[in-house]
């Protein structure tokens, strides 16, 4: 909820108070990754689609294709009736299938290896990246939900392959829910994009050397998401070998594409007709899920997101916050903003001087301060630090942003929740948190009420199990016990420690403590060396 409302902010637009975004989400981190691409602060998804043509794999192999084929294929065999399969991410145990020839599979889950936590499941990512890669191409901007939910192992056979009939291409889509219209406009919409690698399919392009591909469209347009691929076909001027091949066998493009007498593909042929008709079959396409998954609202950029670096106790007298707020914002108007916080103190102090509950921020400046999306959203960063006395302490905050040419002001609660939540009777102490090898060592401040009324405090640590002929590992959540230490104040040092194999040293944690949580905790930059406090 925000009051009041300030015209001209240049906020971008905010979901109606039923959906507004109430932070934390356990949908931050994929948020994240969505928008965040370039500048102050970044997850930097685009860039493994960065130029549209790009291939870490060498010339004439294009990611952003594989990545789509990748979803592609892994949704291909959903049972619309049954409820199963879609996109499940059951791909990463199938590809040595002869349905899944090529190493685009797992050289698209290396890639999301690096984004794949207990916060963003493989299935979220391939849909996420499908998003990334046609809108960073000069796409429509389909929406994302989150959800999915990893398969366990593999699912049935069945994705469409070059060499069979129209009649099988046809039954294995209606199989999965899409009619003859919706299987000629997915296979247009994903041919705009890539070909055909004669290493992999070496009796359709009849060179099998490893530098062999094939596009689907001439000259460099496959690095643009368009509708040459529907207009090369209709006027005859086609390269793509699936359309126009040696081997009629294997041109399956040519059988789908005509499938319904080209109705479909004249209608394909106005550029905005293709668009918004790929936007739509894509979104249906990486929303086929499993009948038991309940996928999100589409996802919008968060107005107001902060992050807490540090919330820990600095002594037995004294708290230290410090974080950042996001503001999803424009250039025109976020030069022209300063952001406070006001927080609420956990007890008055008894004091004659009053408290001052105001936290001031300062816009970083380094790249601008700003981060951008690959759909023209803007964020500016401001940073926060203040020392606070444990005495009055803190337990929510919220966040005003002030436009100071004129003065006006607009205030964010949290959407009602009574502004954003800190919880000082559980503290993650990571200065004190430290790892020297395998062996870990996380610290939590825990308040004595807390431990005398019988909670218990531990840690519930992330580790990744590496499955044989699967690339992504299987991650499994260990629960770690702590033991109650030194008393710092009114709190207490809980040491929880335990053991992990070197494939887990950049894993996840959350602390805990009865049910109070400091969650998604990440491992990277623990020290070897706990300080004292």
């Amino acid at each position: 909820m925000k009051t009041p409302a300030l015209a001209g902010l240049g906020l971008l637009q905010i979901l109606p108070s039923t959906a507004e975004y109430v932070w934390p989400s356990k949908y931050d981190y994929l948020e994240d990754v969505l928008y965040l691409h370039s500048g102050y602060i970044r997850e930097g998804f685009v860039d493994g689609v960065n130029p549209c043509s790009f291939s870490s794999a060498g010339e004439g192999r294009q990611t952003a294709a594989e990545w789509v084929r990748t979803a592609y294929h892994d949704m291909a065999t959903h049972d619309a009736a049954a409820g199963t399969g879609g996109l499940d991410a059951s791909i990463m145990f199938e590809t040595e299938r002869d349905e899944n020839v090529g190493d685009a599979f797992n050289g698209t889950f290396g890639f999301i290896s690096n984004y794949y936590t207990i916060r963003a499941s493989a299935a979220d990512l391939l849909a996420l990246s499908t998003v990334v890669a046609v809108g960073h191409c000069g796409g429509p901007q389909i929406p994302f939900r989150a959800g999915r939910v990893d398969a366990t192992e593999a699912g049935p056979l069945g994705v469409p392959k070059p060499d069979q009939d129209i009649d099988t291409h046809t039954q294995i889509f209606a199989k999965a829910g899409f009619n003859t219209s919706d299987m000629i406009k997915m296979v247009a919409c994903g041919h705009t994009l890539g070909g055909i690698h004669g290493k992999d399919f070496p009796e359709i392009t009849f060179n099998d050397t490893d530098t062999n591909f094939e596009h689907f469209e001439s000259n460099n347009s496959f690095s643009s998401f368009d509708n040459t691929v529907v207009t090369e076909y209709l006027d005859g001027s086609t390269p793509n070998l699936l359309v126009a091949g040696q081997n009629d066998t294997t041109n399956s493009d040519k059988r789908v594409f005509g499938a319904d007498n080209n109705a479909t593909m004249h209608a394909l042929a106005d550029p905005a007709t293709f668009q918004s008709s790929c936007e739509d079959i894509l979104g249906r396409m990486i929303d086929t899920v499993p009948s038991d998954i309940t996928l999100t609202d589409p996802f919008t950029p968060a107005p107001i997101k902060p992050y807490i670096t540090t919330f820990a106790l600095a002594n037995a007298t004294h708290l230290t916050l410090t974080g950042r707020i996001r503001i999803a914002t424009d250039f025109d108007s976020y030069a022209d903003q300063a952001i406070h916080l006001t927080y609420t103190p956990r007890t008055a102090q008894n004091s004659s001087t009053p408290l001052n509950t105001t936290i001031p921020t300062t816009r970083a400046m380094w790249k601008g301060g700003t981060t951008s999306g690959i759909f023209r959203e803007l964020f500016a960063w401001h940073e926060f630090s203040v020392t606070l006395p444990t005495a009055s302490s803190i337990t929510a905050f919220n966040v005003t942003v002030v436009r100071t040419s004129t003065g006006e002001q607009q205030t964010y609660d949290n959407a009602g929740a009574g502004g954003y939540a800190l919880d000082d009777a559980l503290l993650y102490q990571a200065a004190q948190s430290c790892r020297k090898d395998g062996a870990t060592t996380i610290t939590a401040a825990v308040r004595k009420e807390v431990l005398s009324g019988g909670g218990k405090v531990g840690v519930e640590m992330v580790v990744k199990r590496p499955r044989q002929g699967v690339f992504l590992p299987a991650l499994e959540v260990e629960t770690w016990e702590g033991a109650a230490g030194k008393e710092v104040g009114e709190w207490v040092l809980v040491e929880v420690k335990g053991e992990l194999e070197s494939d887990s040293w950049s894993t996840t944690f959350d602390v805990v403590a009865g049910e109070r949580r400091v969650e998604f905790q990440r491992m990277n930059g623990l020290e070897e060396e706990c300080a004292a406090l």
